[in-house]
């Protein structure tokens, strides 16, 4: 998948295809859905030479941290798991524009037209609460007259629900926040997970027995805090193992860290890229007198955890 970030340059062989537009935060299913219709768009547009392509075109960073950074959502996943989860939906091209009062002022038009002539795209696909250009003001109705003028065609996307209400990225954050992660996994299409380079820590895993890999939170959203039975990926490997999300009270900690615990094995995983994915939450956090009940506590709670992998 090409990854464009700048409105210079000509991509011809990506013309006459079609494209749709959105943030795609966590590329859950009802997203899933949108891209797997926007391929279908793009070889319908090229007749049955079938080499239309289909474009994304997303924002980073999100458009409301720009806006309105009081109420900015913490993010499902990195730009770079984003970014491959939109690969893996089968797409040629992503255009990621970085969002700033710049883009936010264009009238919806005036952003059309320069996508437009970029692209030539025959068709915009878009989801079922699209909105879009200055103060969101443009909408269906306004994309199909600019369709109509410009020449391509506009068709939108109906709103993918399960379990009885639409998948959105605001639903699965809530579901995460309270530590419902099967209905998370099923809005996903996949486990949730927290993914990113290892970080160097304190090293009280290491000296309590269970040296553990740890990971940044950074703007991400998170479950509560506690520990966790999960499943870890680096890009050649997998594990088992546990996982304690929290501020480590037992040592007076002030700082939200991740910290996984991979089982029957210490792989040196510093600097390098490691996926964790959550699978069930094992108990909540809690303070412990001294470093020796908490070795103790672990013990269980590494119990616990492969019980609930070698199950699930």
């Amino acid at each position: 998948m090409n990854i464009l970030r700048h409105w210079q340059g000509s991509y011809p062989e990506l013309h006459g295809g079609a494209i749709t537009i959105g943030n795609f935060d966590g590329v859950h299913m009802g997203h899933r859905q949108v891209l797997e219709e926007l391929r279908g768009h793009a070889l319908a547009a090229q007749g049955k030479r079938g080499d239309g392509a289909a474009i994304v075109v997303t924002f980073d960073p999100h458009p409301r941290k720009v806006l309105f950074p009081q109420e900015a959502p913490r993010r499902l996943c990195h730009l770079h798991e984003r970014l491959e989860r939109i690969d893996r939906c089968g797409i040629d091209a992503t255009f990621l524009l970085h969002f700033d009062h710049q883009l936010a002022a264009l009238e919806p038009e005036v952003f059309i037209r320069q996508l437009h002539n970029k692209f030539a795209f025959r068709h915009m696909h878009v989801g079922y609460d699209f909105a879009f250009g200055k103060g969101r003001s443009g909408h269906i109705a306004s994309l199909r007259q600019m369709g109509d003028a410009m020449g391509f065609t506009v068709s939108e996307a109906a709103a993918f629900e399960m379990h009885g209400a639409i998948v959105s990225s605001s639903r699965i954050r809530s579901a995460i926040e309270a530590a419902d992660l099967e209905l998370a996994a099923r809005l996903l299409g996949r486990p949730f997970s927290i993914s990113g380079h290892v970080g160097f820590g304190d090293q009280r895993g290491r000296q309590l027995g269970f040296p553990t890999a740890n990971l940044d939170l950074r703007d991400l959203v998170h479950p509560p805090a506690g520990i966790y039975a999960v499943r870890a990926h680096s890009r050649k490997q997998s594990w088992n193992g546990v996982a304690y999300l929290g501020f480590r009270p037992t040592f007076a900690g002030r700082t939200l860290v991740l910290e996984t615990h991979l089982f029957d094995d210490q792989p040196d995983m510093y600097k390098k890229r490691l996926q964790v994915d959550f699978i069930q939450r094992v108990r909540e956090d809690r303070a412990y007198n001294n470093a020796e009940g908490l070795a103790r506590q672990i013990e269980r709670d590494c119990a616990d955890a492969r019980a609930i992998l070698d199950t699930g």
